[in-house]
C-alpha cells in the first residue's frame, strides 16, 4: 500500500465546490468515483484545501493510500481515463505515509481574473469577472500592499471551523494589467473561507473609485469593512500549493 500525492486541475463551473456533499455534485466525489474503479477502498481523499462552488484549480493537491502495482504514470493515465473532461490529474508521485496536503503546505497561490467591456463575452465569462469600465490599477495595487504580512483577516473571511484562528500571513499580493483585463495573484500561508473573493471584490471597488484606498487597512485594524459581497467565483483559480520538498 503506497501513499500518493496528486496535482489536480479542474474547471469548477459545473461543481458545487471541491468538498463532497450529500446531494450536489462535487469535485471530490467525482474524483473518488474514478479512484474506486481502480480498487480504492478508502473513506476520503485528503485535499490541500476546499475551493468554493464555481472556483477553478490548476494546482489542487490531494493524497490517498492505494494498492497499485504499476508505474505512477499508469495511475495518472488510468484516473484520467475515468475522469470527466473538466477534471484531470496533472502529476502523480509517491510520498511518505505521514504527508498531509493541508497541514504540510507552506503556501497557497490564487489568481483572480477580470476584464472590462460593455457586452458579455461567453468564452471569457467562464473564467473572469466582466466589468463595465476599467478600474484604476494604481489604487488597487496601493490597497493590496496593506494585505502584506500577518494580520487578523476576520474582516475578509471566516475560520474554516468553529473557534479556529482568523490570523493569516500574506506573502505577496499583486495586480497586473493585461490588454483589456487584469489578474490579481495572492500568495499566503493559508486563507479563510471566502477570503480571496472578498478581498478581490473590495480591491475592485477601490479601483472603480467606489471605496477609499484606506478601506483594506481600516478593515484589518477594525475587524470589519462593512462589506459582505464577494467577487464572482468564476474568476478565481487555485494555482499552486507549495511544500517543503525535503520533508
Amino acid at each position: 500500500m503506497a501513499h500518493y500525492k496528486l496535482i489536480l486541475a479542474y474547471d469548477g463551473t459545473n461543481y458545487n465546490g471541491f468538498q463532497r456533499q450529500a446531494i450536489k455534485t462535487s469535485v471530490q466525489a467525482t474524483f473518488e468515483g474514478a479512484l474506486q474503479r481502480l480498487g480504492w477502498q478508502g473513506r476520503a481523499i485528503m485535499p490541500s484545501g476546499r475551493t468554493d462552488s464555481g472556483v477553478h484549480a490548476r494546482g489542487q493537491v490531494i493524497s490517498f493510500n492505494l494498492d497499485w502495482n504499476h508505474p505512477d504514470k499508469d495511475l495518472q493515465n488510468a484516473l484520467n481515463a475515468f475522469l470527466p473532461a473538466d477534471i484531470a490529474v496533472q502529476s502523480v508521485a509517491q510520498v511518505a505515509a505521514e504527508f498531509h496536503p493541508r497541514y504540510d503546505a507552506l503556501s497557497r497561490q490564487y489568481c483572480y481574473q477580470l476584464y472590462w467591456q460593455s457586452a458579455r463575452d461567453p468564452l471569457r465569462d467562464r473564467y473572469a469577472w466582466r466589468l463595465e469600465r476599467k478600474p484604476e490599477l494604481a489604487r488597487m495595487q496601493a490597497a493590496a500592499k496593506d494585505l502584506l504580512g500577518e494580520h487578523d483577516f476576520i474582516a475578509f473571511g471566516k475560520a474554516l471551523k468553529e473557534g479556529g484562528t482568523t490570523i493569516r500571513r500574506i506573502y505577496s499580493a499583486d495586480w497586473v494589467e493585461e490588454d483589456d483585463g487584469m489578474s490579481f495573484t495572492i500568495v499566503g500561508n493559508a486563507f479563510l473561507y471566502h477570503m480571496v473573493r472578498r478581498i478581490a471584490y473590495v480591491l475592485v471597488r477601490i479601483g472603480l473609485g467606489d471605496l477609499p484606498v484606506e478601506t483594506v487597512r481600516l478593515g484589518l485594524e477594525r475587524g470589519s469593512t462593512g462589506i459582505v459581497s464577494l467577487a464572482p467565483a468564476r474568476g478565481l483559480t487555485l494555482e499552486a500549493v507549495t511544500f517543503d520538498e525535503d520533508k
